[in-house]
């Protein structure tokens, strides 16, 4: 089989993987009602909450939507390895010194793209509903390296601090990792599959963007509230309401 037709195969596993909508199950269970048609119309745990006024909910949805993310991500990538990589040692030779693993990490980052274009047009949900992209954003680092996790953590606050809202600092936040993603190799050499990550967040930040026009629509208009997680640090609100605006 030719390695082209596996990272097909990769992609459309993750893809189908991917766009199970957690978020939009519960709710249809929980309220009976359609999350599409409720708050933002997003498919994600925080139009959960707007639906059932419940943020243990609203939690577990996004706890589902992460292990489903991690699923595709992880697993599809786990089983093109196991199944077609290990017998093909040419295809684990790295291309460059500075990003070992390229041509496997591609599948990494394919199986990335496929849980990316999932999650935000669920093939469950056509036309074009699903979520935004956060859950992926977290399962792909979980998977390919949490070290990024805890750049994406410390980056969060900073740069809500100084744009406010929550749906620009995501992208802002996610693209800053994917560029540290690039140049991790100076800093840890040893850390596998750092262009496939760059390649998965970038590519998050520009999904992102595209899903967008309502809320940049809003801050344009002054309808977007902005987050201030200061005051929920210092307990002058909660912290669960502040993240959920």
């Amino acid at each position: 089989m030719h390695i082209s037709i596996v990272y097909i195969l990769v992609f459309i596993s993750s893809y189908v993987v991917g766009s199970i909508p957690f978020s939009w199950i519960i709710t249809k269970l929980k309220t009976g009602e359609d999350l599409r048609k409720i708050g933002s119309g997003n498919v994600g745990g925080r139009n959960v909450y707007r639906a059932t006024k419940s943020r243990n909910w609203a939690l577990f949805a996004g706890f589902l939507d992460v292990c489903r993310s991690v699923t595709a991500v992880a697993l599809i990538y786990y089983l093109s390895n196991i199944l077609y990589f290990q017998n093909y040692p040419e295809y684990n030779v790295p291309l460059t010194s500075f990003f070992p693993d390229t041509v496997l990490g591609f599948s990494l980052a394919i199986a990335g793209l496929g849980a990316i274009l999932g999650h935000n047009w669920s093939i469950y949900l056509l036309p074009g509903h699903g979520g935004r992209g956060i859950t992926v954003v977290l399962a792909s680092m979980l998977y390919a390296n949490p070290i990024m996790i805890a750049f994406w953590i410390v980056l969060w606050p900073i740069v809500i601090t100084f744009v406010g809202y929550s749906s620009i600092t995501y992208i802002v936040t996610t693209a800053l990792v994917g560029v540290i993603a690039l140049f991790f190799p100076v800093v840890m050499p040893w850390a596998p599959y750092n262009l496939a990550i760059a390649i998965i967040l970038f590519s998050i930040s520009i999904v992102m963007i595209s899903r967008q026009k309502d809320n940049i629509r809003k801050i344009r208009t002054g309808e977007a509230k902005k987050m201030n997680i200061w005051k929920a640090v210092f307990g002058k609100k909660k912290m669960s309401d502040e993240i959920l605006k």
